[in-house]
């Protein structure tokens, strides 16, 4: 499966950097599907079947960045949906599976989305949040890093937004209306993950104090360094919690 994979990305990469950081990306979210899986202990079926969504998952990515050179689904095309598109193209996906095709084509057309529809089965729920929890995980990892950076231009969280964090609730795209509120869009990771040793590891990775301390030493705004301080406090206490 892996070979059809850079065979198909090796196609894309005249398209500059943006390429390989998505397939690097796709990678790791891999490795972290296949983690998730051991520790609910699927099947080594189940193994392989994680590690597949997880691969195919950003699918839809490459196109994107070929037809628009950006990675911005507000301003381009959902990406989770014109993956599953790619895989339908003259049956792309039976180059990585003979079947299970139904919950391959839900994990990736569901793994960016805001809510997990009510009406998947049990085993499509069941990988399409394995590789939400993946996909997250190493966003996290990217903005902790700062490869993907995060300019607040010493902007405040609105208020909404701010509140809405505090009281446990994702934050939806169209309630932002600050270049901070794209910090609180990370942080709210926390209230969407669904596997214990997803929250184990992003303690150990610390990922969530990184991603604030950077912010608090990079503005000059009072008030938004105020806001992380407190923020950084509750997303501790949630995922100690959540580990338990």
């Amino acid at each position: 499966m892996i070979e059809e994979f850079i065979k198909y990305t090796d196609s894309y990469k005249k398209y500059g950097e943006m390429i390989d950081l998505k397939i690097n990306h796709t990678f790791r979210v891999k490795d972290l599907c296949l983690e998730i899986a051991k520790s609910i202990g699927l099947t080594k079926e189940g193994e392989h079947l994680a590690e597949l969504c997880g691969l195919l998952h950003d699918i839809g990515r490459f196109e994107q960045w070929k037809r628009y050179k950006s990675y911005k689904d507000l301003d381009t095309i959902d990406h989770g949906n014109l993956g599953v598109e790619v895989l339908r193209n003259n049956n792309f996906i039976n180059k990585f599976s003979s079947d299970n095709y139904d919950t391959i084509l839900k994990a990736v057309k569901y793994h960016n989305k805001y809510k997990v529809p009510n009406t998947l089965s049990d085993k499509n729920k069941l990988f399409v949040n394995i590789t939400r929890d993946a996909d997250k995980l190493d966003i996290l990892y990217l903005v902790s890093k700062k490869t993907l950076g995060i300019k607040t231009e010493d902007s405040k969280m609105s208020k909404k937004v701010y509140n809405d964090l505090l009281n446990g609730k994702l934050i939806k795209k169209s309630d932002i209306k600050t270049k901070a509120d794209q910090i609180a869009v990370r942080i709210g990771f926390i209230f969407d993950i669904n596997y214990s040793v997803s929250y184990k590891i992003m303690k150990e990775k610390g990922y969530i104090d990184k991603i604030i301390d950077n912010q608090i030493e990079e503005t000059n705004n009072e008030e938004l360094k105020e806001q992380l301080l407190r923020l950084k406090e509750m997303s501790r206490k949630h995922i100690e919690v959540m580990i338990k």
